[in-house]
């Protein structure tokens, strides 16, 4: 018999399942995999009777019975044919058994399509939980804008800096948030050296796990940036790392280590994303802003996740025409999908979905390049996040998200920012004029009209 890896595990279990009591055996049951990936069947079925040739005792059977190879058919055959992939002590557990009954009914439940069948699925992680997070449909004021990617040089970072520059010159506050703490730059971007506050977000998340962080003692997180002028609006900046850190660089990682750990209070734990948003509320309830822009972690790592899903914002998904932004996005809108057949089990509709937004970064401004990246993602956001035709009833399902291929005001167009030369050696800290409208004008003036609409948009919908 072949050996069983991750990928063959769920499916060769639900194959299992499906050959032993069909596909309603299956999807009435919940199916747990444990943080190493080892997998569990709860039945909502009970233990069938014992066969009369079965040496188990009839008492043996109820109340704190644990299936195994030796008393379960059904265990046996799991347990041989997922090898280290069962658990070998508890493959299959019944509803009389203890600690089954919360599993078979817990939100934690995701619908997960194997071939034909659904299967609920409890995903225990150690790292990547925050992708299992329940997505915030919470429309924050001021609005927010989240600047993301999957990999690094696709000019996040500038965009963020140049939308926060025309933001301020026309007198509009802003609260920049620089979220990429493992690699931290944005504050070097925005802030001079004297300008930059003491402490910065690693700060901030690991003081308020050990003894929280007063109010009073918020500004020492924030600094203003030179982007601040005398006529304009103000862009206050909150970094990744302040002075301190800078002094005492030895102690980043080690912070690092720390201020990516929950919390845990009388209430119980406080997630990162959780830790992060509430920060985010606590800063910018300081002033008046009129957005605040988030600079996320790149790539598909847990700290990316609250970012993505958990902070009510608009999220600018950044990538280049290149096959590997497409195949990456796959991975991402896959995990999203399944947050999406959770909400949707659960009679919500998912809207959060619309907040995705693809930016097509610097783009050749070569039509057919264009067009088969447009394409492309068309058919990642159709096949992912958009809901399918209801086969049987053969129309539209009541609220579902479905949109065009050529639909521009659909969450899968993309918006463009063209190459540029001129922002290769991007440094407005030591080069102001990058920073002026006729600089950035010709590259970027599509995507600040862009983020207007989504500010005025994200504005009008709250004060509704």
């Amino acid at each position: 018999m072949p050996v069983v890896l991750f990928d063959d595990a769920l499916p060769t279990l639900v194959r299992i399942l499906a050959a032993h009591g069909g596909a309603p055996f299956v999807e009435q049951g919940t199916i747990l995999r444990d943080a190493t990936g080892r997998l569990t069947f709860f039945s909502r079925d009970p233990l069938p009777a014992a066969e009369p040739n079965d040496t188990t005792s009839p008492g043996d059977q109820g109340g704190d019975y644990c299936s195994s190879s030796q008393s379960d058919p059904l265990a046996k055959h799991i347990v041989d044919a997922l090898g280290a992939y069962a658990r070998p002590d508890r493959p299959v557990v019944y509803p009389d058994e203890s600690g089954a009954s919360p599993l078979l009914d817990s939100p934690e439940r995701i619908p997960v399509q194997v071939g034909d069948l659904f299967c609920r699925l409890i995903d225990r992680r150690i790292v990547g939980a925050g992708w299992l997070a329940e997505p915030s449909t919470t429309l924050m004021f001021p609005p927010r804008l989240v600047f993301a990617s999957l990999k690094g040089g696709v000019g996040r970072s500038t965009a963020l800096t140049v939308v926060a520059a025309d933001l301020a010159r026309r007198n509009r506050n802003v609260l920049v948030v620089d979220l990429d703490l493992e690699a931290p730059g944005l504050g070097h971007l925005m802030l001079d050296d004297d300008r930059s506050p003491e402490y910065g977000v690693i700060d901030f998340l690991v003081e308020n796990g050990v003894g929280g962080v007063d109010d009073d003692r918020l500004a020492t997180f924030v600094g203003t940036s030179q982007l601040t002028g005398p006529d304009g609006g103000r862009v206050d900046v909150m970094p990744a790392i302040g002075r301190r850190s800078a002094a005492s660089p030895e102690n980043v990682i080690a912070k690092l280590s720390r201020a990516m750990l929950e919390d845990v209070d009388d209430n119980g734990s406080v997630s990162v994303g959780q830790q992060v948003s509430l920060m985010i509320e606590r800063v910018a309830a300081r002033g008046s802003y009129d957005a605040v822009l988030i600079d996320s972690r790149a790539g598909l790592a847990e700290l990316a996740a609250p970012a993505v899903t958990g902070l009510g914002a608009t999220v600018l998904l950044f990538g280049t025409a290149q096959t590997q932004t497409i195949e990456g996005y796959r991975a991402l809108f896959s995990a999203l999908q399944l947050l999406a057949q959770r909400d949707r089990m659960s009679g919500h509709s998912a809207e959060w979905r619309t907040a995705l937004r693809p930016v097509y970064a610097k783009a050749s401004l070569n039509v057919e390049t264009e067009e088969r990246f447009r394409d492309d993602l068309y058919e990642l956001y159709s096949e992912y996040l958009y809901d399918a035709e209801d086969e049987d009833e053969g129309e539209a399902v009541l609220e579902s998200l479905r949109f065009t291929r050529d639909d521009k005001s659909a969450p899968h167009w993309p918006l463009v920012i063209p190459f540029n030369q001129a922002f290769v050696e991007f440094d407005p800290a030591r080069v102001p004029g990058q920073l002026t409208a006729p600089f950035y004008e010709q590259s970027f003036r599509p995507l600040l009209d862009a983020v207007d609409d989504i500010l005025a948009s994200a504005s009008a919908e709250t004060e509704s």
